[in-house]
């Protein structure tokens, strides 16, 4: 439980609340189900861009509809990940879940797949490490 509301679980929820079809895509890269780019794009197009127009046109009264597309579309991916583990579809099934607790959802197949992958380096978020060249100097070639 400790490390469910460590500091590894933290960033992974954070990027789930704010940009949920980012960690979407990695959790598809890594299922193998599709690549990152492909259902990154998907996922932000079914979610964020409908979810707009739809509140827009409406005045906000279909905030929840596309909800239902996201929802058709990411339960593949979780049955998928729980056909690879062999974990139980409980206590609701895979749509149900993802309809009702879609960004819940999301965290939690990632530290799911996380948790259980049996590779050294499993998905992480970090960004790649930058170092900076050291200072240079500009000096004649020859000395007079």
């Amino acid at each position: 439980m400790e490390e469910y509301l460590g500091r590894k679980s933290l960033g992974a929820s954070c990027i789930g609340l704010f940009c949920p079809w980012y960690l979407f895509g990695k959790n598809a890269e890594f299922l193998g189900s599709g690549t990152f780019t492909g259902s990154c794009l998907t996922h932000f197009i079914t979610w964020a861009f409908v979810n707009t127009v739809c509140c827009l046109l409406t005045d906000g009264i279909l905030l929840g509809l596309p909800g239902c597309f996201v929802s058709c579309y990411a339960c593949g991916y979780r049955r998928t990940l729980r056909t690879k583990y062999n974990l139980p579809e409980a206590p609701c099934g895979d749509f149900v879940t993802h309809f009702f607790c879609h960004l819940c959802a999301i965290c939690q197949e990632y530290r799911e797949i996380r948790e259980r992958s049996s590779d050294a380096n499993p998905p992480d978020l970090s960004l790649a490490v930058v170092t900076v060249p050291p200072t240079q100097t500009m000096e004649s070639g020859s000395k007079q």
